[in-house]
């Protein structure tokens, strides 16, 4: 039962009425509290049509909950101290229709009853409240004046008042709905299955994990498409990890950090005298990787003559080693990664359509961590600890103004840029030191100011970050492309394309 007071609100005039129910509806929009919801319709029903008390009841069951009570005791509610109006709603709940008492000291339903005299009750309005077209409660208000008779003007506004808060009711009880769908199906993934490093509460990013756990068992090829740093590489070993394959090798290919001279001899292995310097036979990744994974990270960097190659392996299970005059057989399954657009590759002619069609028998696509607002700080909180404890610091704590600061940035480099700037904050604050925005890097409180970044395209923002990221690592490309969630030769790349010297 709620009977905390949020202070009162001043009656409205005739001409205020649709401005206070444009009010409510406004206040019901902020909350996500169902309970505060409730009491905001009681408060505002008082309001506007001025009653002097009134109270929310919930069907429980069989019984009744009295969630919110204005100018009421317990006792009166709840004992049986007050017969007339627990008779009324128990009406409004039995028929589902609004009751209206224009003046109860003539109403010949009610009559000059004991009750009506002792309590000074002249004009009662009830009606039913419906959630999803459920009847799930009522809502009573009570006038004791002369002067406060409620009407047919009232009882309207009552109903609008009503419609208002089902339908804002129906939206915070589909999100409850949702939460805890969300939490269960969370706790059953992480109970049945494992998923190492991974925290989310997001619905988008929880319905990839199940659709992970749900394909891991297969061995059909399998897609993982993303931007820099949104956990493609935890997705993938999560998939190995549940797969019947988590005992064997799990091989990780960079395909765009190995030269692509070089990279044939890593994938396939060579025999020794194939080239010059080849001193040795070879075991490549592919064959290291046989009766388990292998891990095609970026598969978009892949030159096109490997991706024949690959594509002989996807479809018969055969490598042939360089230098090898005959192939052999290989029994792995592939997932590959990439933060491109690999249709567009293929339209453009940057890459294989037959690869591209082995390669995504099954597609998971991460969304950036701007697209899961709730795992921001969840993310945060849990690098911070993280670092915390590695250091063996005291955790510290985060002021409001930092929290908010971190969920309205943009994060584009995702989750790798969030773990980067978490670690950087526990590092440069002192131990014991709440964690503040004035330490921020420049790029997030520039942000946080004003800037048009938001606002910009995506190959601008993208374009903009690398400098920023270059010119914070001093020129260092290797430390740019960490804090980047890049490897060395794919920021090269990047920088290539957007003429950055």
């Amino acid at each position: 039962m709620r009977t905390r007071d949020t202070g009162p609100i001043t009656p409205y005039g005739a001409n205020e009425k649709q401005e206070a129910l444009v009010s409510l509806a406004i206040e019901l929009l902020k909350l996500d509290d169902y309970d505060l919801m409730l009491d905001a319709v009681v408060r505002y029903s008082l309001s506007i049509l001025r009653g002097e008390r009134g109270f929310l009841v919930m069907k429980r069951g069989e019984g009744l909950d009295f969630k919110v009570i204005r100018n009421w005791s317990r006792d009166e509610l709840e004992g049986k101290g007050d017969a007339v109006s627990r008779s009324i709603v128990g009406n409004v709940l039995r028929q589902g229709v609004p009751v209206l008492v224009e003046d109860a000291l003539s109403d010949e339903s009610l009559g000059k009853t004991e009750s009506i005299l002792r309590k000074g009750i002249r004009s009662v309005l009830a009606a039913p409240l419906e959630v999803e077209g459920q009847l799930v409660g009522a809502l009573y208000l009570e006038s004791r004046s002369i002067d406060r008779l409620f009407g047919n003007e009232q009882l309207g506004l009552f109903n609008r008042i009503l419609e208002l808060s089902s339908r804002a009711l129906e939206s915070c009880m589909r999100r409850i709905l949702l939460e805890q769908r969300n939490s269960l199906l969370e706790r059953d993934l992480l109970d049945r299955y494992n998923f190492p490093g991974i925290l989310t509460r997001d619905p988008g990013f929880l319905k990839v994990l199940e659709t992970a756990a749900q394909i891991a068992p297969s061995d059909l090829p399998v897609l993982v498409q993303g931007p820099t740093g949104t956990g493609k590489e935890l997705i993938v070993r999560a998939i190995h990890l549940n797969s019947t394959r988590a005992s064997r090798p799990y091989v990780t290919v960079n395909c765009g950090a190995v030269s692509p001279s070089l990279l044939e001899s890593e994938l396939f292995g060579h025999l020794r005298g194939a080239f010059t310097g080849a001193s040795r036979d070879k075991t490549g990744l592919i064959p290291a990787a046989h009766t388990g994974t292998v891990f095609l990270d970026e598969v978009g960097e892949l030159p096109k003559e490997l991706q024949v190659k690959l594509l002989r392996t996807l479809q018969f299970g055969e490598i042939q080693p360089v230098g090898a005059s005959r192939p052999k057989t290989v029994d792995v399954r592939f997932i590959a990664a990439t933060n491109r657009d690999l249709e567009a590759e293929v339209e453009a002619g940057d890459f294989r359509e037959d690869l591209y069609y082995r390669l995504n028998a099954i597609t998971l696509e991460l969304p950036p961590l701007r697209d899961r607002p709730g795992d921001i700080l969840l993310l945060f909180h849990h690098f911070v600890r993280s670092a915390s404890e590695k250091s063996g610091r005291s955790i510290p704590t985060v002021s409001p103004h930092l929290e908010q600061v971190l969920q309205d940035y943009y994060w584009p480099g995702n989750i790798r840029d969030l773990e980067n700037e978490a670690k950087r904050l526990v590092a440069i604050t002192p131990d014991g030191i709440p964690l503040s925005v004035e330490n921020l890097s420049k790029r997030i409180t520039a942000n946080s100011e004003g800037q048009p970044e938001a606002l910009a395209s995506l190959d601008e923002m993208e374009r903009r970050q690398i400098e920023i990221h270059l010119r914070e690592a001093g020129g260092n490309r290797t430390q740019a492309a960490n804090t980047l969630g890049l490897s060395r030769e794919g920021l090269r790349k990047k920088m290539k394309r957007f003429k950055i010297s």
